[in-house]
């Protein structure tokens, strides 16, 4: 992890690794508290951010497409 990424360049570097990404997972790596505006302003760049909901809690878990290269 280099400290001066910026939390976009965090997820973004996750997502692409293909490491789960959730608000747990963000807050404990990255120490992230709004991951859903991260992932929406990578969204808003082009990046095909597929989001599944954990059933029973509603958690919220962002990948990017299997075949998807940036």
């Amino acid at each position: 992890m280099n400290p001066k990424q910026t939390q976009l360049e965090h997820i973004k570097a996750d997502l692409v690794a293909r490491k789960p990404v959730n608000s747990v997972t963000a807050f404990t790596d990255h120490y992230i508290t709004r991951l859903s505006s991260i992932i929406k302003r990578l969204r808003d760049k082009g990046y095909p951010i597929v989001t599944t909901l954990e059933h029973g809690n509603g958690l919220a878990h962002y990948s990017l497409p299997e075949h998807w290269q940036p």
